[in-house]
């Protein structure tokens, strides 16, 4: 299905965000880790000029999400492109998080602190900062600042 306007990028979105709530829900922290670092992939695709496919633009635009919508915490801990190397690339490659951080159920305000050189991220507070970045995102969308790209995507059910 081709998305052709602004209620169906809005609704591919969200079903995004409904999948990676559900998995937090079910106790699937690592899996909803995912999900959500694919999610914040995607959002920031809309934040640039180039086409939704554009190649090489991962870390880009998963950078340009965490600074430009998620809380000053993200932008901190993505020093170096961490989070991007520690959720995206790590946890969709191997489905698995490295030794520098460690996943949480759950929220804390100890979330995004780090320990003995390792971060700890609780899903709960990684599932709602993403949110609230969604939000934003999706403002933008109906205010006609993000101009929408051409994207065929399938069901998420």
């Amino acid at each position: 299905m081709l998305l052709t306007n602004k209620e169906e990028h809005i609704e591919f979105l969200n079903d995004i965000l409904g999948q990676a709530k559900k998995l937090v829900a079910e106790g699937h922290g690592v899996v909803a880790t995912l999900v959500m670092s694919q999610l914040i992939e995607i959002m920031g695709s809309y934040l640039d000029a180039k086409p939704m496919r554009s190649r090489e633009q991962s870390t880009t635009r998963f950078n340009t999400a965490i600074y430009k919508l998620f809380p000053i915490k993200y932008s901190k801990a993505n020093r170096k492109s961490f989070l991007y190397y520690q959720l995206r690339t790590s946890i969709v490659h191997t489905l698995t998080p490295t030794c520098s951080i460690v996943l949480k159920n759950g929220t804390s305000e100890q979330h995004l602190s780090e320990k003995d050189e390792i971060t700890e991220i609780y899903t709960g507070n990684l599932l709602n900062d993403t949110e609230k970045a969604l939000q934003i995102l999706i403002r933008l969308i109906n205010e006609d600042k993000i101009k929408l790209k051409k994207l065929a995507a399938g069901e998420v059910e």
